[in-house]
Protein backbone atom coordinates (compact mmCIF):
# COMPACT_ATOMS: atom_id res chain seq x y z
CA UNK A 1 0.00 0.00 0.00
CA UNK A 2 1.47 3.35 -0.87
CA UNK A 3 2.22 6.03 1.65
CA UNK A 4 -0.58 8.53 1.28
CA UNK A 5 1.81 11.19 3.10
CA UNK A 6 3.70 10.76 -0.40
CA UNK A 7 1.13 12.39 -2.40
CA UNK A 8 2.11 15.43 -3.17
CA UNK A 9 -0.51 16.06 -6.49
CA UNK A 10 -2.49 19.13 -5.89
CA UNK A 11 -6.68 18.85 -5.11
CA UNK A 12 -5.96 15.03 -4.73
CA UNK A 13 -9.15 13.95 -2.81
CA UNK A 14 -8.95 10.17 -0.92
CA UNK A 15 -11.95 7.99 -0.85
CA UNK A 16 -11.79 4.82 1.40
CA UNK A 17 -14.67 2.40 0.89
CA UNK A 18 -14.31 -0.33 4.03
CA UNK A 19 -16.04 -3.36 4.60
CA UNK A 20 -15.48 -7.17 4.16
CA UNK A 21 -16.88 -6.95 0.42
CA UNK A 22 -14.45 -4.01 -0.24
CA UNK A 23 -11.45 -6.19 0.45
CA UNK A 24 -8.75 -6.53 -1.90
CA UNK A 25 -8.94 -2.77 -3.23
CA UNK A 26 -12.31 -4.33 -4.82
CA UNK A 27 -14.61 -1.70 -5.92
CA UNK A 28 -17.79 -2.94 -6.84
CA UNK A 29 -19.45 -1.53 -10.02
CA UNK A 30 -22.86 0.26 -8.33
CA UNK A 31 -20.31 1.24 -5.63
CA UNK A 32 -19.21 3.91 -8.52
CA UNK A 33 -21.99 5.84 -8.17
CA UNK A 34 -20.56 7.59 -4.76
CA UNK A 35 -18.13 8.29 -6.18
CA UNK A 36 -20.14 10.10 -9.34
CA UNK A 37 -22.56 12.04 -6.29
CA UNK A 38 -19.52 13.43 -4.57
CA UNK A 39 -18.58 14.52 -8.60
CA UNK A 40 -22.13 15.97 -8.92
CA UNK A 41 -21.76 18.01 -5.91
CA UNK A 42 -18.18 19.57 -6.58
CA UNK A 43 -20.24 20.45 -10.01
CA UNK A 44 -23.09 22.22 -8.42
CA UNK A 45 -21.02 24.15 -6.25
CA UNK A 46 -18.47 25.19 -9.54
CA UNK A 47 -21.95 26.59 -11.07
CA UNK A 48 -22.64 28.36 -8.38
CA UNK A 49 -19.07 29.97 -7.59
CA UNK A 50 -19.35 30.97 -11.24
CA UNK A 51 -22.75 32.43 -10.73
CA UNK A 52 -21.61 34.42 -7.67
CA UNK A 53 -18.29 36.25 -9.84
CA UNK A 54 -20.17 36.55 -12.66
CA UNK A 55 -23.82 38.05 -11.80
CA UNK A 56 -24.96 38.88 -15.22
CA UNK A 57 -23.32 36.24 -17.48
CA UNK A 58 -25.25 32.96 -18.36
CA UNK A 59 -23.64 29.80 -16.99
CA UNK A 60 -21.33 28.58 -20.02
CA UNK A 61 -22.83 25.16 -20.83
CA UNK A 62 -19.54 23.54 -20.96
CA UNK A 63 -18.50 24.32 -17.48
CA UNK A 64 -20.54 21.64 -15.52
CA UNK A 65 -18.94 18.53 -17.45
CA UNK A 66 -15.89 20.31 -17.42
CA UNK A 67 -15.55 19.66 -13.80
CA UNK A 68 -14.49 16.12 -13.90
CA UNK A 69 -12.74 13.76 -11.54
CA UNK A 70 -10.83 11.05 -12.19
CA UNK A 71 -9.24 8.01 -10.49
CA UNK A 72 -5.78 8.18 -9.69
CA UNK A 73 -5.28 5.42 -8.08
CA UNK A 74 -7.10 2.44 -6.20
CA UNK A 75 -4.96 0.86 -3.11
CA UNK A 76 -5.04 -2.44 -1.55
CA UNK A 77 -6.68 -3.54 1.97
CA UNK A 78 -9.99 -2.21 0.97
CA UNK A 79 -10.69 0.38 -1.45
CA UNK A 80 -8.79 3.23 -0.69
CA UNK A 81 -9.64 5.77 -3.96
CA UNK A 82 -7.58 8.63 -4.81
CA UNK A 83 -9.26 11.16 -7.28
CA UNK A 84 -8.63 14.35 -8.75
CA UNK A 85 -9.61 16.53 -11.12
CA UNK A 86 -9.05 16.56 -14.88
CA UNK A 87 -7.36 19.97 -15.37
CA UNK A 88 -9.30 22.45 -17.28
CA UNK A 89 -7.54 25.19 -17.21
CA UNK A 90 -10.35 27.74 -18.15
CA UNK A 91 -12.15 26.31 -15.15
CA UNK A 92 -9.58 25.08 -13.08
CA UNK A 93 -10.03 28.70 -10.35
CA UNK A 94 -14.18 27.00 -10.04
CA UNK A 95 -12.44 23.78 -9.57
CA UNK A 96 -10.71 24.54 -6.42
CA UNK A 97 -13.40 26.50 -4.80
CA UNK A 98 -16.47 24.23 -5.74
CA UNK A 99 -14.33 21.12 -3.91
CA UNK A 100 -13.93 23.62 -0.66
CA UNK A 101 -17.33 24.10 -0.47
CA UNK A 102 -18.70 20.96 -1.67
CA UNK A 103 -16.07 19.18 1.12
CA UNK A 104 -17.55 21.83 3.82
CA UNK A 105 -20.97 21.07 3.42
CA UNK A 106 -20.18 17.35 3.78
CA UNK A 107 -18.54 17.87 7.17
CA UNK A 108 -21.66 19.86 8.51
CA UNK A 109 -23.81 17.13 7.50
CA UNK A 110 -21.82 14.19 9.45
CA UNK A 111 -21.31 16.35 12.16
CA UNK A 112 -24.48 18.19 12.87
CA UNK A 113 -23.24 21.75 12.37
CA UNK A 114 -25.71 24.45 10.28
CA UNK A 115 -25.16 23.71 6.78
CA UNK A 116 -23.06 26.51 5.08
CA UNK A 117 -25.00 28.57 2.40
CA UNK A 118 -24.21 27.93 -1.67
CA UNK A 119 -25.10 31.80 -3.12
CA UNK A 120 -26.39 31.84 -6.28
CA UNK A 121 -28.60 28.72 -6.52
CA UNK A 122 -31.16 28.52 -8.25
CA UNK A 123 -34.21 26.80 -6.53
CA UNK A 124 -33.69 24.20 -8.99
CA UNK A 125 -30.10 23.28 -8.41
CA UNK A 126 -30.61 23.49 -4.59
CA UNK A 127 -33.03 20.43 -4.75
CA UNK A 128 -30.68 18.88 -6.93
CA UNK A 129 -27.37 19.96 -4.55
CA UNK A 130 -28.83 18.60 -1.74
CA UNK A 131 -30.08 15.30 -3.41
CA UNK A 132 -26.74 14.68 -4.92
CA UNK A 133 -25.08 15.38 -0.98
CA UNK A 134 -27.81 12.95 0.68
CA UNK A 135 -27.38 10.02 -1.71
CA UNK A 136 -24.01 9.65 -0.79
CA UNK A 137 -23.79 6.27 0.95
CA UNK A 138 -26.62 4.97 -0.39
CA UNK A 139 -25.55 1.57 -1.17
CA UNK A 140 -24.01 0.98 1.83
CA UNK A 141 -24.64 -1.63 3.87
CA UNK A 142 -24.26 -3.08 7.47
CA UNK A 143 -20.61 -3.40 8.62
CA UNK A 144 -19.67 -0.92 5.27
CA UNK A 145 -18.72 2.84 5.57
CA UNK A 146 -17.00 5.45 3.28
CA UNK A 147 -14.31 7.11 5.08
CA UNK A 148 -14.49 10.72 2.98
CA UNK A 149 -11.41 13.06 3.49
CA UNK A 150 -11.86 16.59 3.09
CA UNK A 151 -8.64 17.94 3.77
CA UNK A 152 -5.90 15.90 2.85
CA UNK A 153 -5.25 12.35 2.54
CA UNK A 154 -3.60 11.73 6.06
CA UNK A 155 -6.43 14.04 7.95
CA UNK A 156 -9.23 12.86 10.54
CA UNK A 157 -12.09 11.71 7.83
CA UNK A 158 -15.72 11.84 7.78
CA UNK A 159 -17.45 8.46 8.69
CA UNK A 160 -20.18 7.76 6.40
CA UNK A 161 -22.54 4.84 7.29
CA UNK A 162 -25.72 3.65 7.23
CA UNK A 163 -26.11 5.09 11.00
CA UNK A 164 -24.77 7.84 10.10
CA UNK A 165 -26.54 9.19 7.13
CA UNK A 166 -29.39 8.61 8.93
CA UNK A 167 -28.83 11.75 10.48
CA UNK A 168 -27.35 13.44 7.71
CA UNK A 169 -30.16 12.88 5.32
CA UNK A 170 -32.27 14.98 8.32
CA UNK A 171 -29.82 17.21 8.66
CA UNK A 172 -29.90 17.91 4.68
CA UNK A 173 -33.51 18.00 4.48
CA UNK A 174 -34.30 20.72 6.61
CA UNK A 175 -35.28 23.34 3.77
CA UNK A 176 -34.79 26.67 6.05
CA UNK A 177 -31.08 25.50 5.96
CA UNK A 178 -30.97 25.38 1.84
CA UNK A 179 -32.76 28.87 1.57
CA UNK A 180 -30.50 30.58 -0.91
CA UNK A 181 -30.79 33.98 -2.26
CA UNK A 182 -31.84 33.99 -5.58
CA UNK A 183 -31.12 37.63 -6.38
CA UNK A 184 -27.32 37.27 -7.76
CA UNK A 185 -25.94 40.46 -7.41
CA UNK A 186 -22.76 41.17 -5.77
CA UNK A 187 -23.72 41.85 -2.22
CA UNK A 188 -24.95 38.35 -1.71
CA UNK A 189 -26.86 37.55 1.43
CA UNK A 190 -24.33 35.92 4.45
CA UNK A 191 -21.14 36.42 1.80
CA UNK A 192 -19.64 40.09 2.52
CA UNK A 193 -16.17 40.73 0.54
CA UNK A 194 -13.68 43.75 2.13
CA UNK A 195 -10.11 44.76 1.84
CA UNK A 196 -9.17 42.72 4.93
CA UNK A 197 -5.84 41.61 6.70
CA UNK A 198 -6.01 38.21 9.45
CA UNK A 199 -3.16 37.59 11.40
CA UNK A 200 -2.90 33.56 12.07
CA UNK A 201 0.09 30.65 10.98
CA UNK A 202 0.33 29.55 7.61
CA UNK A 203 -0.20 25.52 7.76
CA UNK A 204 -0.31 24.69 4.65
CA UNK A 205 0.97 25.72 1.33
CA UNK A 206 -0.30 24.72 -2.06
CA UNK A 207 2.42 25.95 -4.79
CA UNK A 208 1.10 23.79 -7.87
CA UNK A 209 -2.74 25.63 -7.21
CA UNK A 210 -1.16 28.82 -5.22
CA UNK A 211 -3.39 28.19 -2.44
CA UNK A 212 -2.90 28.25 1.29
CA UNK A 213 -4.11 27.81 4.89
CA UNK A 214 -3.88 29.93 7.54
CA UNK A 215 -5.35 29.25 11.21
CA UNK A 216 -6.26 31.86 13.30
CA UNK A 217 -6.02 32.30 17.23
CA UNK A 218 -9.05 30.88 17.50
CA UNK A 219 -8.26 27.73 15.81
CA UNK A 220 -10.37 28.59 12.56
CA UNK A 221 -9.01 27.98 9.18
CA UNK A 222 -9.05 30.11 6.33
CA UNK A 223 -8.16 29.08 2.62
CA UNK A 224 -7.19 31.22 0.06
CA UNK A 225 -5.35 32.16 -3.38
CA UNK A 226 -2.34 34.49 -4.34
CA UNK A 227 -2.73 33.82 -8.04
CA UNK A 228 -2.67 37.60 -8.83
CA UNK A 229 0.86 37.87 -7.21
CA UNK A 230 2.93 34.42 -7.87
CA UNK A 231 5.59 36.50 -6.35
CA UNK A 232 4.47 35.91 -2.85
CA UNK A 233 5.55 32.31 -3.10
CA UNK A 234 8.97 32.82 -1.55
CA UNK A 235 7.13 34.75 1.15
CA UNK A 236 4.73 32.28 1.85
CA UNK A 237 7.50 29.37 2.25
CA UNK A 238 9.35 31.53 4.68
CA UNK A 239 6.29 31.43 7.00
CA UNK A 240 4.72 28.10 6.83
CA UNK A 241 4.92 25.56 9.40
CA UNK A 242 2.85 23.73 12.19
CA UNK A 243 0.18 26.02 14.43
CA UNK A 244 2.81 25.14 17.33
CA UNK A 245 6.36 26.19 15.12
CA UNK A 246 4.94 28.71 12.77
CA UNK A 247 5.42 32.71 13.05
CA UNK A 248 2.84 34.66 13.51
CA UNK A 249 2.18 36.06 10.24
CA UNK A 250 -0.55 38.90 8.81
CA UNK A 251 -2.00 38.36 5.26
CA UNK A 252 -3.76 41.09 3.26
CA UNK A 253 -6.24 40.52 0.33
CA UNK A 254 -9.59 40.27 -0.45
CA UNK A 255 -11.12 38.45 2.25
CA UNK A 256 -14.49 37.21 2.05
CA UNK A 257 -16.64 36.38 4.95
CA UNK A 258 -19.97 34.82 6.00
CA UNK A 259 -22.16 36.03 8.94
CA UNK A 260 -19.38 38.22 10.07
CA UNK A 261 -16.63 35.32 10.00
CA UNK A 262 -13.84 34.91 7.81
CA UNK A 263 -14.43 32.42 5.02
CA UNK A 264 -11.43 32.96 2.62
CA UNK A 265 -9.21 34.76 1.20
CA UNK A 266 -9.61 35.54 -2.96
CA UNK A 267 -6.91 37.31 -3.49
CA UNK A 268 -3.58 38.46 -1.46
CA UNK A 269 -1.97 41.50 -1.50
CA UNK A 270 0.97 41.01 1.13
CA UNK A 271 2.12 38.68 3.31
CA UNK A 272 3.93 39.83 6.76
CA UNK A 273 6.01 38.27 9.54
CA UNK A 274 4.54 39.82 12.80
CA UNK A 275 7.17 39.65 15.37
CA UNK A 276 7.41 40.51 18.94
CA UNK A 277 9.92 40.46 21.52
CA UNK A 278 9.57 37.76 24.25
CA UNK A 279 7.90 39.17 27.15
CA UNK A 280 4.88 39.75 28.85
CA UNK A 281 4.27 43.28 26.82
CA UNK A 282 4.80 40.85 23.46
CA UNK A 283 2.21 38.74 24.61
CA UNK A 284 0.00 40.97 24.54
CA UNK A 285 0.79 42.85 21.26
CA UNK A 286 0.26 39.42 19.93
CA UNK A 287 -3.15 38.93 21.22
CA UNK A 288 -3.64 42.23 20.02
CA UNK A 289 -2.29 41.64 16.61
CA UNK A 290 -4.66 38.40 16.53
CA UNK A 291 -8.23 40.76 16.76
CA UNK A 292 -10.15 40.45 13.59
CA UNK A 293 -12.43 43.51 12.36
CA UNK A 294 -14.98 43.76 14.54
CA UNK A 295 -13.84 42.59 17.58
CA UNK A 296 -15.45 44.70 20.21
CA UNK A 297 -18.94 43.65 19.95
CA UNK A 298 -19.41 44.16 16.06
CA UNK A 299 -17.13 47.56 16.24
CA UNK A 300 -13.38 47.97 16.38
CA UNK A 301 -10.85 48.14 13.49
CA UNK A 302 -7.95 46.08 13.37
CA UNK A 303 -4.49 46.69 15.23
CA UNK A 304 -2.79 48.48 12.44
CA UNK A 305 0.97 47.13 12.09
CA UNK A 306 2.85 50.56 12.44
CA UNK A 307 0.69 51.17 15.88
CA UNK A 308 1.75 47.92 16.94
CA UNK A 309 5.37 48.61 15.76
CA UNK A 310 5.31 52.11 17.58
CA UNK A 311 3.83 50.48 20.79
CA UNK A 312 6.55 47.80 21.09
CA UNK A 313 9.30 50.60 21.08
CA UNK A 314 7.47 52.21 23.96
CA UNK A 315 7.38 49.49 25.94
CA UNK A 316 10.62 48.54 25.69
CA UNK A 317 11.55 52.30 27.18
CA UNK A 318 9.09 51.68 30.13
CA UNK A 319 10.83 48.19 30.58
CA UNK A 320 14.65 49.89 30.36
CA UNK A 321 13.41 52.73 32.66
CA UNK A 322 11.89 50.37 35.24
CA UNK A 323 8.98 52.39 35.60
CA UNK A 324 5.39 50.67 37.20
CA UNK A 325 3.99 48.65 34.42
CA UNK A 326 0.72 50.10 32.56
CA UNK A 327 -2.21 48.67 32.05
CA UNK A 328 -2.07 47.86 28.08
CA UNK A 329 -5.10 47.89 25.73
CA UNK A 330 -6.60 48.04 22.17
CA UNK A 331 -8.38 50.91 21.22
CA UNK A 332 -11.74 50.34 18.94
CA UNK A 333 -9.48 52.72 16.39
CA UNK A 334 -6.98 50.87 15.49
CA UNK A 335 -4.37 51.61 18.13
CA UNK A 336 -2.95 50.94 21.57
CA UNK A 337 -3.64 53.11 24.99
CA UNK A 338 -0.91 52.88 27.42
CA UNK A 339 -1.78 53.82 30.91
CA UNK A 340 -0.91 54.44 34.13
CA UNK A 341 -4.00 54.94 37.04
CA UNK A 342 -4.02 55.65 40.48
CA UNK A 343 -5.72 58.08 42.63
CA UNK A 344 -3.34 60.85 42.66
CA UNK A 345 -2.78 61.25 38.51
CA UNK A 346 -3.47 59.73 35.51
CA UNK A 347 -0.92 59.64 32.53
CA UNK A 348 -1.76 58.00 29.39
CA UNK A 349 -0.26 57.15 25.96
CA UNK A 350 -2.30 56.51 23.11
CA UNK A 351 -0.75 55.29 19.92
CA UNK A 352 -2.85 55.99 17.14
CA UNK A 353 -2.91 53.83 14.03
CA UNK A 354 -0.76 55.71 11.99
CA UNK A 355 1.25 55.82 15.21
CA UNK A 356 1.38 58.71 16.13
CA UNK A 357 1.23 59.31 20.06
CA UNK A 358 -1.29 61.48 22.15
CA UNK A 359 0.28 62.30 25.28
CA UNK A 360 -2.46 62.65 28.57
CA UNK A 361 -1.74 63.78 32.09
CA UNK A 362 -4.49 64.76 34.60
CA UNK A 363 -3.72 65.32 38.50
CA UNK A 364 -6.79 64.66 40.54
CA UNK A 365 -6.60 68.31 41.32
CA UNK A 366 -7.13 69.41 37.88
CA UNK A 367 -10.16 70.38 35.70
CA UNK A 368 -9.03 69.72 32.82
CA UNK A 369 -5.91 67.72 31.72
CA UNK A 370 -2.54 68.08 29.70
CA UNK A 371 -2.86 67.09 26.20
CA UNK A 372 -0.01 66.21 23.77
CA UNK A 373 -0.18 65.29 19.91
CA UNK A 374 3.30 64.58 18.62
CA UNK A 375 4.80 61.72 15.74
CA UNK A 376 8.68 61.67 17.74
CA UNK A 377 9.13 58.50 19.27
CA UNK A 378 11.69 60.27 21.56
CA UNK A 379 9.15 62.94 22.95
CA UNK A 380 6.63 59.94 23.37
CA UNK A 381 9.26 58.49 25.25
CA UNK A 382 10.70 61.26 27.25
CA UNK A 383 7.02 61.80 28.62
CA UNK A 384 6.81 57.61 29.70
CA UNK A 385 10.10 58.57 31.31
CA UNK A 386 9.13 61.24 33.05
CA UNK A 387 5.93 58.85 35.04
CA UNK A 388 9.34 58.03 37.32
CA UNK A 389 9.13 61.51 38.80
Amino acid sequence: MSDVGDERKPGIKRVRLTGARFDGGRLPVDSLVELQKYQDVVRIAAAAEWRRENPDKELPSDLRNSVSLTIERIDEGSADVFLAFEQNQVYVHYQSEAQDAADAIIVAAYSGAPIPELPALSLQEDSEFREAVSQIGLTLGPAQSIEFYPDSPNAKPVTITVETRKLAVDQLSRIEDFLMPTDPSPTTKGLQTTEESLVGRVTILNADDQKFTIVLADGNQVHGWYRQTPELLEDFREVVNSTEEGPLTRISGTLQSKSGKPFRFKEVSSIQRVQFDDTAWGARLTEFASLPSGWEDGAGEQITSVALDASQMLLRAVDHAQIERPGVFPTEEGGVLVEWAGPARVRSVEIMPDASFELFSLLRTQRMGDHAVTKDLSVAIAFVEAERA
